[in-house]
């Protein structure tokens, strides 16, 4: 009989061991499964920001184009002129401005 106990504690220990050893793969691979997906969220945002970096870039060289433009306009003394007078209505000798009213569409 004390064979049979021994055999059976050894059954018992064998099977507590392996519990244990599964219970601990289990959480370790949940452990892991988290960090993957806390990573892969890292990585989308990641990726949303540099879209978004790079949309802003297009926007800041479109504008840089469009003021390195106007400095060259503005160099131009007879661009500023037509401008001024367009702007601030500013006349020339004997000239008169009458300022209409603004178009309005529908009737």
């Amino acid at each position: 009989m004390t064979e049979k106990k021994k055999k059976k504690n050894k059954s018992f220990l064998s099977r507590l061991v392996s519990f244990i050893l599964t219970v601990r793969m289990i959480g370790a691979t949940g452990y892991f499964l988290w960090q993957i997906s806390r990573e892969v969220e890292t990585t989308f945002t990641l990726i949303t920001d540099i879209n978004d970096a790079k949309k802003e870039l297009a926007e800041l060289q479109a504008e840089q184009e469009h003021l390195v433009l106007q400095k060259e306009q503005l160099m131009d003394e007879n661009y500023v002129k037509i401008w001024a007078r367009g702007e601030y209505l500013i006349t020339q000798e004997g000239e008169e401005i009458y300022k209409l009213p603004a178009i309005s569409s529908g009737e």
